[in-house]
């Protein structure tokens, strides 16, 4: 199905447009570090900002693109509307400055409605015909990538002990990461069809 390639399309365009811009922002920033410090730390540069709005945004496209072309009932539904979540979120992060409340409210948004989205696509991917090892693979990122957030959150709270860019890309990252997995495997499946 043509929407279906589009999705895939759109997740895979929407992951190297994020990693080529904070790659290109933080070799830019001359004390950056991928460990140490946060990934907002980058919204210093436009580039940055608009990377993370177009992200949340081609991830909900790509969303939308599957459940219209699919019928995934509940999941389906529950699936767009933690992509949605996501999208906003993202929005919040480019839009407003780092360390304000906005932002920090926007980066929430982002990683639990993009890490609740990944485990949904994943439950949902057997309608499609998805083989086991790739549910279990979105579960498993989507948990990790909630499961580091919950890590930030509390090690925060206490001071901050943990490489907090490590850490917080442990949360970003698994979204990334699924959106690359589900976009290669939905054009293996559908170049054999």
């Amino acid at each position: 199905m043509a929407s279906m390639r589009a999705a895939a399309g759109t997740w895979l365009v929407g992951a190297a447009v994020y990693l080529t811009a904070e790659a290109v922002t933080a070799t830019g920033m001359e004390s950056y570090s991928y460990l140490d410090d946060y990934i907002s730390e980058l919204g210093v540069s436009g580039l940055m900002n608009r990377a993370f709005m177009l992200h949340g945004v081609l991830f909900l496209i790509g969303a939308v693109l599957v459940v219209r072309s699919v019928r995934l009932g509940w999941i389906g539904r529950a699936f767009v509307v933690a992509a949605a979540v996501n999208a906003l979120g993202n929005v919040g992060v480019g839009g407003f400055p780092s360390g304000t409340a906005a932002h920090v409210t926007g980066a929430g948004m982002a990683i639990i409605g993009g890490n609740v989205a990944v485990i949904l696509g994943a439950l949902g991917s057997r309608s499609l015909g998805a083989g086991q090892w790739f549910r279990r693979a979105g579960v498993a990122l989507g948990a990790v990538g909630l499961l580091c957030l919950a890590v930030l959150v509390i090690d925060g709270v206490n001071g901050a002990s943990l490489p907090v860019g490590l850490v917080e890309r442990g949360a970003v990252y698994p979204i990334i990461a699924w959106e690359l997995l589900a976009g290669v495997a939905i054009l293996r499946a559908r170049s054999v069809v």
